[in-house]
């Protein structure tokens, strides 16, 4: 069952992927900034981390961002979603099929990544809970899925689908009223955030952009 939309925040915050790297913990020190700043989506995608080090993080993340209201994705491991208490599971493009993880995880939303308009109607024929779409804007870190997509593209994508679908590459809090006027439910990102002393202020400026 696909979730209610006014479950989902319009702001979507992606962890660095760096946490292997980074003795200081940065996606925690995030969460403890977002703690006053109300609820988001955050997204934990960390390749780097072993199983064991990903459950302990996430179930630490899980305590952080439960004052604010937020919800805590887990990039790909679903067990480990479900060990840590999060609200769900964030599926790349190439993923198991959805209705594997609803099986075999019903209590988990399920969000996935797309990078057409093809593979944003297959997904959301699949039963997914919301999608992400890019690259919208050129940024080094989605460089490998080729040019940006732009905002024709999104619009598309969301004329598609019948899901919320944020847009992610190359997000600016200014890029993000374009975004929501072609469509989007709201917008993701990883670069602004990651300057937890700053977060306060950056989500607010974001969300001055963002419907209420």
């Amino acid at each position: 069952m696909n979730a209610p939309l006014s479950r989902l925040p319009r702001l979507f915050i992606i962890s660095s992927g760096f946490e292997h790297l980074d003795s200081a913990g940065l996606s925690l020190r995030q969460a403890a900034a977002i703690k006053d700043s109300g609820p988001v989506m955050f997204q934990l995608r960390e390749k780097g981390l072993d199983a064991a080090r990903l459950l302990s993080l996430a179930a630490r993340l899980r305590a952080e961002l439960e004052p604010s209201g937020s919800l805590l994705l887990v990039n790909e491991r679903a067990d480990i979603a479900l060990a840590a208490g999060a609200e769900g599971v964030h599926l790349p493009e190439s993923c198991c099929p959805v209705a594997t993880i609803r099986s075999a995880f019903p209590g988990l939303l399920a969000g996935q990544s797309v990078h057409s308009v093809k593979a944003a109607r297959d997904a959301g024929k699949s039963g997914v809970d919301y999608l992400l779409f890019g690259p919208v804007f050129a940024t080094p870190s989605k460089e490998r899925y080729g040019p940006p997509q732009g905002l024709d593209e999104l619009e598309q994508v969301c004329e598609a689908v019948a899901v919320p679908v944020y847009a992610v590459g190359g997000i600016t809090p200014e890029r993000s009223y374009a975004c929501i006027e072609r469509g989007a439910w709201g917008v993701a990102a990883i670069s602004p955030f990651l300057d937890p002393g700053s977060m306060p202020s950056t989500i607010e400026t974001f969300r001055s952009f963002l419907p209420s």
